[in-house]
């Protein structure tokens, strides 16, 4: 699961189905598990996103 806070700067994530890709340049400042941590999922065409 491709989550912010999991994502680090230089990471590629993209999408199977329309090819899309997006590169981390300033990872998020979220912790892990903490009670303000980002939870949805990196998505795209209804599917999520890949690390590449």
């Amino acid at each position: 699961m491709a989550n912010c806070c999991d994502m680090k700067e230089g990471d590629v994530f993209y999408c199977e189905a329309c090819g899309l890709e997006l590169k981390v340049s300033k990872p998020c400042s979220c912790t892990s598990g903490s009670e303000d941590a980002c939870s949805v999922p990196l998505t795209c065409c209804g599917k999520e996103m890949k690390k590449k």
